[in-house]
C-alpha cells in the first residue's frame, strides 16, 4: 500500500482549514481592539492634526491639568491665536495664549481645568478634542488644526 500522509494532510487542511482561519482572524481583532491587556492601560496617541500638532508626551492628570506640548510642523514661525480643547463634555478656550513657535521647536501649554470638569480616576481613558488656532507668518494667514488626543489619565 502507498503512503498516503499528503493526502491526509490536504484533507485535513480542506476540512478544518476555514476554522484555523476564522479563529486566527478573531484573535487579531482581539488583539487590535486591546482585549489582551490585562492592565487596561490606553497607548497615548493623536490623530487629526496637520502642521502645528500636539507633541508625543501630552499628559491629563487626575486633579483635572491638561500639558500639551504644541510643536511646529509648518516650516515657518506661528503665533497660537487660540487654542480650544472639549474634555467630558466642558469646552475650554484659551484666545492669545500668547505663545510663538519657531519651524520644528516645541513650546508646552499647560490648563487647569479642575473648577469645571468632574476628576477621572488615575489609569482611567481619555479622550479630548483639541484645536489649535494659529497664524503662519510666511502667508499671514490664519489656519486650524484639530483632532483628538488620548491616553491614560496620570496622578
Amino acid at each position: 500500500m502507498k503512503n498516503k500522509k499528503g493526502q491526509t494532510a490536504l484533507e485535513f487542511l480542506l476540512t478544518y482549514g476555514w476554522a484555523i482561519l476564522l479563529i486566527t482572524v478573531v484573535a487579531i481583532l482581539m488583539w487590535q481592539w486591546g482585549l489582551f491587556n490585562p492592565g487596561g492601560q490606553i497607548q497615548p496617541g493623536s490623530s487629526g492634526f496637520w502642521g502645528v500638532v500636539p507633541y508625543e508626551d501630552f499628559r491629563y492628570t487626575e486633579n483635572g491639568t491638561l500639558t500639551i506640548p504644541i510643536s511646529n510642523g509648518v516650516g515657518g514661525e506661528v503665533t497660537i491665536l487660540e487654542i480650544n480643547v472639549t474634555v467630558t463634555g466642558y469646552k475650554h478656550q484659551a484666545t492669545n495664549p500668547g505663545i510663538t513657535i519657531s519651524p520644528g521647536r516645541i513650546e508646552l501649554w499647560e490648563v487647569d481645568l479642575s473648577p469645571h470638569v468632574t476628576p477621572l480616576p488615575a489609569k482611567s481613558g481619555y479622550n479630548i478634542f483639541v484645536s489649535i488656532a494659529y497664524n503662519d507668518s510666511r502667508t499671514g494667514e490664519e489656519y486650524i488644526s484639530s483632532g483628538w488626543i488620548w491616553g491614560n489619565v496620570e496622578e
